[in-house]
């Protein structure tokens, strides 16, 4: 089949994302041909034609404005698709071809990281990697909207198990040595229902992590002797990294958690005592313990909320350190309004300036931040200049 030159160039591209639908720029379209035409025609309602329709062998085709790019791409991500999109990179030229290339690989944890309208309160975006040998398991876990990134052991699968569940990421990677796991894949993908993606990579673990760390070994970090640790970890930044076609600064701390210092919950504890998810209505905000307590004004604070119910403390001086201070704003009516009332124009500071990291913030973006941080000194200023003596010993 003789081809064009820029379906030359399609195919090129594709055949490096083949896991992913590819989003071609023509113009002031994203065309999509073939197998990802026909999956954007069932999952976004467009339309499938073709090129050269008179053809023996027409090639499907389907599109969508560049600027609608807001409306579909969160269509394919929430169903499991990365996106890859190419970019056109040089101006068009009258005697040859547009140059074009991927620019990114957009995934369901990195899909807050597009733009500034695009909110999803809900989600933690947060995205995982495992690896194991015999019964020992590790997690690392990067969570895109607090810039957190940890690493955790577990004895056996149950318990790393009980963890995603607290975790409820959105997409988990895997070596493909794993693929065959008939364990691990019947709880991730079927009982989870998470999006898993396979990414193996061809450096060395520690020397990736010394790279990204900017340290001369592990030490500090815990994990200096913790060969699966380093290799999920790895793993994890280097598919990031990549996918991003970006070095992710704002992740440049690994910290190493250890759960023993909060009481363990299992999934049927969870579920059954509706903490974060009501089994009978199928809700995860009414008839749950954070629905009936969760009074958080901004994105940042519903995050902390959510993962300390699902993590509660179980020192007894950290407790009564805990209800001390939520006791003294609580009794502090007039404190309380007014922090509320200035929380309310803070929105999500974390998710912002990791797009301003990335050069993808926009306008409103800038203006949203300059807002927040005036909120954010009036709130300091209100509780530093109350009768409150309690508080204002957290910012000492």
């Amino acid at each position: 089949m003789n081809l064009t030159p820029a379906m030359q160039q399609y195919w090129d591209i594709k055949s490096k994302y083949k896991d992913a639908i590819l989003f071609f720029r023509m113009g002031d379209f994203y065309e999509m041909f073939e197998e990802d035409a026909k999956i954007a025609h069932k999952i976004l309602g467009i339309a499938l034609t073709s090129r050269n329709k008179n053809a023996e062998n027409p090639v499907l085709l389907a599109g969508i404005p560049f600027h609608a790019k807001e409306k579909y791409l969160p269509l394919l991500v929430w169903a499991g698709y990365k996106v890859a999109l190419a970019e056109q990179v040089s101006s068009p030229q009258a005697k040859w071809i547009v140059e074009r290339e991927v620019v990114r690989v957009v995934t369901p944890a990195t899909l807050s990281l597009e733009w500034e309208n695009y909110e999803d309160n809900s989600s933690t975006n947060i995205i995982v990697s495992i690896s194991h040998s015999w019964d020992r398991f590790w997690l690392s876990i990067v969570n895109l909207s607090d810039h957190s990134w940890k690493c955790s052991e577990f004895d056996n699968f149950s318990d790393c198990a009980w963890e995603l569940y607290k975790l409820a990421p959105s997409e988990v990677v895997l070596q493909k040595s794993i693929h065959g796991d008939q364990q691990i894949h019947e709880v991730l993908a079927k009982k989870f229902s998470l999006n898993i993606y396979y990414f193996d990579s061809r450096k060395k673990p520690y020397q990736v992590l010394l790279s990204k760390l900017g340290t001369h070994n592990l030490e500090w970090f815990g994990i200096e002797n913790k060969l699966l640790a380093q290799s999920a970890s790895a793993q994890l930044i280097e598919y990031l990294d990549l996918n991003q076609k970006q070095n992710l600064d704002f992740l440049h701390n690994l910290s190493y958690e250890s759960f023993s210092w909060y009481m363990w919950l299992d999934e049927s504890t969870i579920r059954s005592l509706d903490l974060v998810y009501n089994i009978v209505t199928g809700s995860k905000t009414q008839w749950t313990l954070l629905w009936v307590i969760d009074g958080t004004q901004t994105p940042m604070g519903k995050r902390y909320l959510i993962n300390e119910i699902l993590h509660p403390l179980q020192d007894i001086w950290d407790i009564k350190e805990r209800q001390k201070f939520i006791t003294s704003i609580a009794d502090d009516t007039i404190l309380l309004s007014k922090v509320s009332q200035q929380l309310k124009y803070i929105v999500d500071i974390d998710a912002l300036l990791s797009r301003l990291s990335l050069d993808r913030a926009g306008p409103r973006d800038l203006l949203a931040l300059k807002k927040s941080l005036i909120a954010v000194r009036e709130v300091l200023d209100i509780i530093k200049e109350s009768w409150n003596k309690t508080l204002p010993s957290i910012f000492k």
